[in-house]
């Protein structure tokens, strides 16, 4: 049984079917799933997905890609604890990329007339990211609550329908990262709150 007012800087090994879907479901829907989940909603909910989509692309590009070869690199040099950077300290040069990729990629949207709905989430994926970044220096937030409760509070906006289906996942995911004690219930809550806050703020008060 997972103890979930105590985190690992381990992976958890699979013993049982559970473990396993505990497992799946977190490297399923991590902070990748998020932002491209998020961009897609944008995408399908505008009025010109084709045009959308380009700027989509680009965005993803600057903010994903940068953050992914260095994970991959550093991941086949055994830098890290394990795949998933349990160690809170594994951590830190991925969220200060992810913080400079993220905002090299909100200035050129803005500078270059980008869709409101893609500047936004660029926007509100810097703010998150930033954030966690901040706290992860004494605190081991939940990057993967905040990247799907991003993806739910965006789909809420769109569809109350769709936005159930996504809090569902929320849901899900904040189990999976309990079980596999890779966060407490509260950096779980603080994550989820703290995505929730930030994609609403930045939704309402940036045109």
């Amino acid at each position: 049984m997972a103890h979930h007012n105590t985190t690992s800087d381990v992976m958890l090994v699979p013993i049982e079917r559970i473990d396993r879907i505990a497992l799946f479901l977190s490297k399923f829907f991590s902070p990748l799933f998020g932002f491209i989940g998020g961009y897609s909603i944008a995408v399908l909910g505008a009025a010109d997905p084709r045009m959308v989509l380009r700027w989509a692309v680009l965005a993803m590009c600057i903010q994903i890609v940068p953050v992914l070869i260095l994970y991959r690199i550093r991941l086949a040099q055994g830098r890290y604890s394990d795949p998933d950077m349990s160690k809170r300290s594994d951590r830190t040069e991925v969220y200060i990329l992810g913080a400079v990729s993220m905002l090299t990629a909100v200035l050129v949207l803005g500078y270059y007339g980008a869709p409101a709905s893609i500047t936004q989430l660029a926007t509100s994926f810097f703010v998150i990211g930033t954030a966690c970044g901040v706290i992860n220096a004494w605190w081991k937030i939940s990057m993967h609550a905040s990247a799907i409760a991003a993806v739910a509070t965006i789909a809420t906006m769109q569809s109350r329908s769709l936005g159930i289906v996504f809090w569902m996942v929320v849901a899900a995911v904040a189990w999976s990262r309990l079980h596999t004690r890779n966060h407490t219930a509260g950096q779980v809550a603080a994550g989820t709150v703290l995505a929730t806050m930030v994609v609403y703020v930045v939704h309402r008060y940036i045109a």
